[in-house]
């Protein structure tokens, strides 16, 4: 710039950088004062088999970091208003977080399948190398079994990166198969105390990358007799579905403690989007579309959640989508567990006893 136009305009250059300076350190202040704004999602929708979802909500064992540890806490996906994934890596900086498990039942004439997701706007780490290990949106899911005859839970199914465990008890008619069981399922009772007749499953979610496992799969938390527990890394939270009474928020403490949850249906909420063409594509809230098919339904189903910050060479999108279950994450069975457990598991997994494949009202029609 020559001399001249340079104290010419010197005022106005002083004037741009100080408003940048006050910017950026309103900002600062902002992101550091913990003023965030109100959680901006829709209200939760419940299906016609909610009180099932309720009866057999799981106990969820969640790690925290203790030096970022509001990125492991549980999340609507719509915490920032909208149904877009690209945006959550930047919102969650902006938005308070309502702990949330989304859920999904089907009913055959023997049994209940309960599919569960569980949503984190950032897979995340203290660094990076930029080869996939943080990025936008996290999904993770697991699905209970439950045998209507004694109303118990048979069968935990379980995943973590891409990856999946399944587990069930000595004496329930479920073997290694095909698939090998990888353990026990841990039973709480309502008040979280282990208990062979108890109706909630718990699990092990870890920090950072959020992977789910059976509570009894390693020493990550210890369930005491009366309940009270403790994880190895010592930074954790137990979160469980809230009783009537209960307001769900995001916790103010992040190391320890019991905070509640809310139930919101897949199969009201995003089945009916997915389905209409409206859930899927750069944009939108999931992407990475496959083909499904069975006797039952073909869906263009999404393998992860849309996103848009680079995370490394296998793309942006990465999060695993809430309709993404089975024993591998290759088509053409991606999707299985979700769509169709019944015939699914007896592939996969030796079982006996009654085992009935027709579904009951069956929610996932064209």
């Amino acid at each position: 710039m020559k001399p001249h136009l340079y104290q010419r305009y010197r005022p106005l250059l002083k004037l741009a950088i100080l408003a940048v300076f006050v910017l950026f350190i309103s900002a600062a202040s902002f992101a550091q004062s913990g003023q965030l704004l109100s959680n901006a999602g829709a209200a939760p929708i419940q299906e016609r088999l909610h009180h099932i979802a309720e009866r057999y909500a799981p106990f969820i064992y969640h790690a925290t970091d203790d030096e970022g540890g509001r990125q492991d806490i549980l999340s609507n996906i719509d915490f920032d208003g909208d149904l877009v994934g690209n945006n959550n890596w930047e919102n969650f900086d902006r938005y308070k977080l309502n702990p949330t498990v989304y859920y999904a039942v089907l009913e055959t004439e023997t049994h209940y399948f309960l599919s569960f997701h569980l949503f984190h706007p950032r897979d995340w780490n203290h660094f990076t190398i930029y080869l996939n290990d943080t990025h936008e949106n996290d999904g993770e899911n697991f699905q209970v079994v439950v045998r209507k005859s004694d109303e118990r839970v048979v069968l935990l199914w379980t995943q973590a990166h891409y990856l999946s465990d399944v587990y069930a008890n000595p004496g329930d008619g479920i073997k290694s198969g095909k698939t090998s069981l990888d353990g026990e399922i841990l039973l709480l009772d309502d008040n979280g105390a282990p208990s062979d007749s108890g109706t909630h499953a718990a699990v092990f979610v870890e920090a950072q990358g959020h992977g789910i496992y059976g509570a009894l799969d390693g020493d990550d938390v210890v369930v005491q007799p009366d309940g009270s527990f403790m994880f190895d890394d010592g930074s954790g939270i137990l979160f469980r579905a809230a009783r009537s009474d209960e307001i769900v928020e995001e916790p103010s403490n992040i190391t320890s403690g019991t905070v509640p949850y809310k139930l919101d249906s897949m199969t009201m909420k995003l089945w009916p989007l997915l389905r209409d063409g409206q859930l899927t594509g750069d944009g939108k809230l999931l992407d990475g579309t496959v083909t499904y098919s069975d006797e039952l339904i073909t869906i263009d189903l999404p393998r992860y959640y849309d996103a848009n910050r680079f995370s490394g060479p296998f793309g942006h999108d990465r999060g695993i989508s809430p309709f993404a279950l089975d024993f591998s994450f290759s088509k053409p069975t991606l999707g299985a567990l979700f769509f169709n457990p019944a015939k699914r598991y007896p592939e996969q997994l030796k079982i006996t006893g009654e085992w009935s494949t027709q579904f009951i009202q069956y929610p996932f029609t064209r």
